[in-house]
């Protein structure tokens, strides 16, 4: 089954529903309230303000101000100041004076109820939407993106397993111009370049450079990916009845053996071995990280490599290597590499593996999970908007409980 991006689905899922509760759930709360809303007269008791203090010393303040209303003869006393459900903090005691400020023991003032709900009242809404609207918007747009992304994910790896399934296997010699399938060895045209980490040769080398953030909190820290990339070099694929070149480049697929995976450890205090430290010094995102004592700012070197004369799996587009023999079918004449966008052939896939045909298309299966889960995203992030904005445009919300 292809689980490619399961787990990248479950850390969303957390991140967009503690987004979701931190910012759509007030905004939503907040339009029903002041959609909901009964007004009343109420009389002011008396006016304060409240003082929190996080963990990092950090001080947060909300305007307290106690009201006294009478609805259907039942009286109620309330603190709230703002609609919703949710209480406002804001880092700024100026905020909370000039709100409370506003207000006198003894004043009459107009407060709001919710019809069927009478002790849950507020007393203005003059401040607009509450500032979580920002994470709700940010939770909205996260959650679209994921959703366009599974969804052309899961177009891509759908498209790739029909096409490794369905197209014959060619033998270099009989290649002929167009969408070609070819296994064998991989042999480096000019000879094989270095691996990025280590004194290995090869003619396909991806890589990742991972630092570790301690993030300064008790959770523990976690790893970034801070450079990756893809080194290559012209190479031949040999299936024993010829050869025909194979001319990598950025835009094609390389999907490596997932446990061919090999990692260089590297405190933050060394610069770790001399391909390493070759590599940090010729890269131009990337330097030598301050020693931050502890794991903080250690590195992980991550590289997968295809090795001269390693088997490898090749899919691309047969053309000739120079125009005066285009439509030649000998594999001498011939190169898979990107099809120009001013060329009239067609570019179905430039794929390049050292992995099985087998191995590829199995990883492939049920790839289309992505297309419902993508769409539910997608819905669910308009749904999110639609939840947040609507009624700045007058939409009226269904009102469930």
């Amino acid at each position: 089954m292809d689980t490619k991006g399961l787990g990248a689905v479950a850390a969303l899922l957390i991140v967009g529903g503690f987004l979701g509760a931190l910012g759509v759930g007030p905004t939503v709360s907040h339009h029903i309230a002041v959609q909901e809303n009964q007004p009343t007269e109420a009389t002011v008791q008396s006016t304060d303000i409240d003082v929190k203090t996080d963990d990092d010393g950090d001080r947060s303040y909300r305007p307290v101000v106690t009201y006294e209303y009478t609805v259907d003869g039942e009286t109620y006393t309330q603190d709230n100041v703002f609609p919703g459900g949710f209480t406002r903090w804001d880092g700024s005691r100026s905020w909370a004076e000039n709100v409370v400020d506003r207000y006198e023991p003894g004043q009459t003032v107009t407060v709001h109820y919710r019809s069927g709900e009478p002790s849950n009242a507020y007393l203005t809404n003059s401040d607009g939407m509450p500032d979580a609207w920002i994470a709700g918007a940010l939770c909205a747009l996260v959650i679209a993106a994921a959703g366009v992304g599974l969804i052309r994910t899961g177009f891509t790896r759908r498209k790739q397993r029909i096409l490794m399934r369905d197209t014959p296997t060619e033998d270099v010699e009989s290649m002929a111009v167009g969408p070609s399938e070819v296994k064998g060895s991989a042999l480096a045209a000019d000879g094989p370049i270095s691996a990025p980490f280590s004194d290995d040769e090869c003619v396909v080398a991806k890589y990742e450079v991972e630092e570790y953030d301690d993030d300064d909190d008790d959770d523990g820290g976690s790893w970034r990916t801070i450079e990756s990339g893809v080194a290559y070099t012209p190479f031949f694929v040999d299936d024993g009845t010829g050869r025909v070149l194979v001319a990598p480049a950025d835009d094609a697929t390389y999907d490596l053996e997932p446990e061919d995976w090999e990692t260089t450890y590297v405190d933050s205090a060394d610069k770790g071995p001399a391909p390493v430290q070759e590599f940090v010094e010729s890269a131009e995102d990337i330097s030598y990280p301050a020693n931050a004592g502890g794991k903080d700012n250690d590195r992980r070197y991550k590289q997968n490599l295809v090795r001269d004369k390693e088997s490898v799996y090749v899919f691309g587009t047969a053309q000739p290597r120079d125009e005066s023999v285009r439509g030649g079918s000998n594999p001498d004449q011939l190169a898979i590499r990107s099809v120009a966008e001013d060329d009239a052939l067609d570019e179905t896939m430039f794929f390049i593996s050292d992995d099985t045909e087998s191995d590829l298309i199995e990883r492939r299966e049920w790839a289309g999970w992505r297309l419902p889960v993508g769409g539910a995203f997608l819905v669910t992030g308009f749904a999110a908007t639609v939840l947040m904005f609507g009624p700045l445009v007058g939409l009226e919300l269904p009102v469930l409980f």
